[in-house]
């Protein structure tokens, strides 16, 4: 059973009223433009507001002045909206509420919500960057309840889900493969991922990317979950890869050096040891590549500093 029944059959063709009821139940979220939900603490949970108005304001006819209805599905009868809202100084959360990254909250949330989080984020940031037409740069419309923006000559833009693999690498020695990105503090380690090229399969994606990074060439590639990661617009794709034997330390001169500062080989014993004494951060629980470490480390790990997000965020 699916967390969130989305009733794709009530978002209506684009040109159509919408088929969901606008006067019947509702449960609404609000969301940025950038990908922010507004949740209340004490615990974590999205901020849901019931009633066709839900405490946002008034929106125009083609839903981009003050943001953009996206019917999100049903639940328990009521149809769930997501509100992407740009202006957040016109939304007065209430007392305990506040506006929150969902790559800081997500493993917090229920499934239901975290499914209806990850889906509005992903939608909010879509909605953000096709405002306009690529082709004639002329505002585009809002339709089928949020998930089509048409051009005046009727053109149709849909959400799109960019594919990235992400993967846990392991050498004959059965030690692990961690690596730092360009940008990131020191400390900060985690699997490598990338995205998946035209005409390339989702294997092929993951051995190049591990050559290209690390330089090191990789066979059984194994598929181990999915992810949704709206940050902006992907669908992480989890791995288990083998490498043949390797030398004690990753070469610094065989590293992709625009996008790894540093790569190394690690034991169970040695991560655990660094990641109890806070000198190594790992992924943190929402994240899948915090998943991969964790199967190949054959449990949970004792963690003092978590990083979050993922080697794309």
């Amino acid at each position: 059973m699916p967390a969130l029944d989305r009733a794709a059959w009530l978002r209506g063709a684009a040109g159509a009223a919408p088929r969901w009821d606008r006067q019947g139940p509702q449960r609404r979220l609000w969301v940025t433009v950038g990908g922010e939900l507004a949740v209340q603490d004490d615990p974590v949970a999205v901020l849901w507001r019931e009633g066709p108005g839900g405490g946002v304001p008034d929106l125009d006819a083609d839903g981009v002045a003050h943001g953009v209805e996206v019917f999100l599905g049903q639940q328990d009868a009521a149809a769930l909206v997501a509100v992407v809202v740009e202006d957040v100084d016109a939304v007065s959360l209430p007392p305990g509420a506040r506006w929150a990254d969902l790559k800081q909250v997500g493993e917090e949330l229920a499934p239901a919500d975290l499914t209806a989080a990850l889906t509005a984020v992903g939608m909010a940031r879509w909605h953000q960057t096709h405002r306009f037409s690529p082709r004639t740069g002329r505002p585009t419309q809002v339709a089928a309840s949020g998930w089509v923006r048409r051009e005046e000559d009727g053109r149709e833009h849909y959400p799109r889900t960019d594919a990235a693999v992400i993967m846990s690498v392991v050498d004959d020695r059965d030690r692990l493969l961690l690596a730092r990105g360009r940008s990131w503090p020191a400390g900060r380690l985690s699997v490598l991922a990338g995205f998946v090229e035209p005409g390339e399969s989702l294997e092929e994606a993951v051995a190049r990317e591990v050559l290209e990074e690390v330089s090191v060439s990789v066979d059984d590639v194994r598929y181990v979950a999915s992810q949704p990661w709206p940050f902006p617009a992907s669908l992480m794709v989890g791995f288990a890869a083998r490498a043949g034997r390797q030398p004690d330390a990753v070469e610094p001169s065989r590293l992709e050096h625009d996008e790894i500062a540093e790569a190394r080989w690690v034991t169970r014993e040695e991560l655990a040891a660094e990641v109890a004494a806070g000198r190594l951060g790992v992924p943190g629980r929402f994240s899948l590549a915090r998943r991969l470490i964790e199967e190949w480390f054959g449990g949970p790990l004792p963690v003092v500093r978590e990083i979050r997000g993922s080697v794309r965020d």
